[in-house]
């Protein structure tokens, strides 16, 4: 490999490094939201309860994310 080659694939692995370790975070934030913060009742019954959306989304962004960390592992 060449050193541009080289340095083009650590550039590569850096930016998917920061986009799982992002999507952990974002996907932790979420889920102590709807853990810990007390929402209000929807007004409709067809809107879903926020904290379950918060730690459904969570869930999802944690599994992109490490799926993310594991296809670069």
């Amino acid at each position: 490999m060449s050193e541009k080659q080289s340095q083009e694939a650590h550039e590569t692995d850096r930016r998917i490094t920061i986009r799982w370790k992002g999507m952990l975070a974002l996907s932790i934030i979420s889920i102590a939201l709807g853990l810990f913060v007390e929402w209000p009742s929807p007004q409709e019954a067809s809107v879903p309860n926020t904290s379950s959306f918060l730690i459904i989304l969570g869930g999802l962004l944690c599994a992109i994310g490490l799926l993310t960390a594991l296809r670069r592992g």
